[in-house]
């Protein structure tokens, strides 16, 4: 389930993630180590949290970093907006 911070954002685990943008966990854990994710300050190293918005925006950066190393055009779509607080499964 994912948490409300101070500020009001959305926060996610590195699982949690994964199922709202239906990756891999390990696919968080290599968004983190490319530097398109940066957990939030603070949470603990084995369990880091994310915001939301900074999730999907890794998403966008590793998809966009894929299409200029492929040496290919862009053959598909991929939308990039954050699933629906109440479309994820509880």
């Amino acid at each position: 389930m994912s948490m409300l911070g101070p500020d009001g954002e959305e926060y996610w685990t590195t699982k949690e993630a994964a199922e709202a943008m239906d990756v891999a966990p390990s696919t968080i854990s290599t968004w983190r180590r490319n530097g398109y994710l940066t957990p939030l300050e603070g949470s603990p190293p084995r369990k880091p949290i994310y915001r939301r918005a900074d999730v999907a925006h890794a998403e966008k950066m590793a998809y966009d970093a894929a299409i200029r190393t492929s040496g290919s055009a862009k053959r598909t779509s991929r939308r990039f907006t954050l699933p629906r607080a109440d479309s994820r499964a509880a």
